[in-house]
């Protein structure tokens, strides 16, 4: 009896990472992509424990290990003054969780899950195919591209983002909301950057309705910030554009001379500029042999660094709910039991940090983040590989 087929629209870290779950989980798969070459946009990602075990359960501990980073010591710092307001110690998640936290390159991690994928099959992922529609009846759903490539299988997974076109069909149309904020991302040559401007090596620098935070990629190869500032509206044309170094440092002006030095080492080809959205929480994620997945299922700002960990997560989930015994065709609503509170519950905790965060007062700030953080660590706990479909 042939295994079932799952087509997977989107090829970003939580599509590649559910054709990875569900691959080994034994179904045959399709990854469509709209881009021509697949890759990511070069910014750092923080990997928290519960996305490790994710990615262990995918079998990517030891790659995980090799493109990670683990912060040393790290500061909260005054913007105006460059006072520490707060050190914080070396991270203990390994002794507290099982698995540290890492920072990573996005790009890095895309790569370990597209080689994992195509490793056990070379042609699962499909480039340059947009997604227009699928159509579902009794014997399975087919899903159809601008180009008039289509195919059929037994699932469809829509992983396509905060824009997600699967979730339209399933939902009907409606906008992401604008948080307001702002968030420019950056990557500066570890060479190029002075070793006193990475005293600690992590650091946020705290202003009032701003934020910088900054640390090591690729064992100090390269240094990702990220800066983020309150805005009325979101007037660019894209949701992600490039900026130019002079707005970045009008923005952030009043902040301390080793901030501005090390920003003022960016160069415009690794500068861009992302509004930041999120969406509501559905009460439902799927319909029939169609669901969704990450952003599309669950965007949320990052206000807690849990956007891409929940997306691992819920490959993880997937995997081991088509890996359950029972009925087979209700594997998607499994899935969605398993998920839909959890990722909530994430995204009220992003939501609710946001204003805290981004206060007048950097003293504010602080109590904020450091609640935060204790707040946060109630997730790491979570084992995605660890639920048992059979015991429910």
């Amino acid at each position: 009896m042939p295994s079932s087929k799952t087509i997977i629209v989107g090829a970003g870290i939580g599509g590649l990472a559910a054709a990875l779950a569900l691959l080994r989980a034994g179904h045959r798969v399709r990854v469509i992509e709209r881009s021509a070459a697949l890759g990511e946009v070069g910014a750092g990602l923080s990997i928290t424990p519960n996305a490790s075990k994710a990615l262990s359960y995918l079998g990517l501990a030891g790659e995980l290990s090799r493109i990670g980073s683990t912060p040393t010591a790290g500061s909260l710092r005054h913007y105006r003054t460059g006072e520490d307001l707060v050190r914080l110690p070396q991270d203990r998640s390994r002794e507290r969780y099982g698995y540290p936290l890492y920072h990573v390159h996005r790009a890095d991690l895309h790569q370990v899950l597209l080689s994992a994928v195509t490793a056990l099959d070379v042609d699962s992922v499909v480039t340059s195919e947009e997604f227009v529609d699928f159509k579902e009846d009794h014997d399975g759903v087919s899903v159809h591209c601008s180009s008039g490539w289509s195919e059929n299988a037994d699932y469809v997974i829509g992983a396509d983002g905060i824009h997600s076109r699967v979730r339209e069909q399933l939902f009907g149309p409606d906008q992401p909301n604008f948080t307001g904020y702002v968030a420019w991302r950056g990557l500066i040559p570890g060479d190029r950057v002075p070793p006193g401007l990475l005293d600690p090596p992590l650091c946020m620098t705290l202003g009032p309705r701003r934020m910088l935070m900054r640390y090591p990629l690729r064992r100090g190869s390269w240094i990702n910030f990220v800066a983020i500032a309150k805005r009325d509206a979101w007037m660019e044309e894209g949701w992600s554009v490039r900026s130019t170094l002079d707005e970045l440092l009008i923005e952030f002006a009043d902040f301390e001379p080793r901030a501005l030095d090390l920003l003022s080492l960016t160069s415009s080809d690794r500068l861009y500029k992302w509004g930041l959205f999120d969406r509501d929480p559905l009460p439902s994620w799927t319909q029939g042999r169609v669901t969704l997945l990450g952003d599309a299922a669950h965007a949320m700002p990052p206000f807690t660094g849990q956007g891409a960990v929940m997306a691992l997560e819920d490959a993880a989930v997937l995997g081991r709910a088509a890996q359950a015994r029972g009925a087979e065709d209700l594997f998607l609503k499994r899935y969605e039991s398993e998920r839909i509170g959890r990722v909530t519950d994430a995204l009220a905790m992003s939501r609710a940090r946001a204003d805290l965060y981004f206060g007048d007062e950097p003293a504010e700030q602080v109590k904020a983040l450091t609640a935060g953080m204790m707040e946060l660590r109630t997730l790491y706990d979570y084992d995605a590989a660890a639920v048992d479909f059979d015991m429910l």
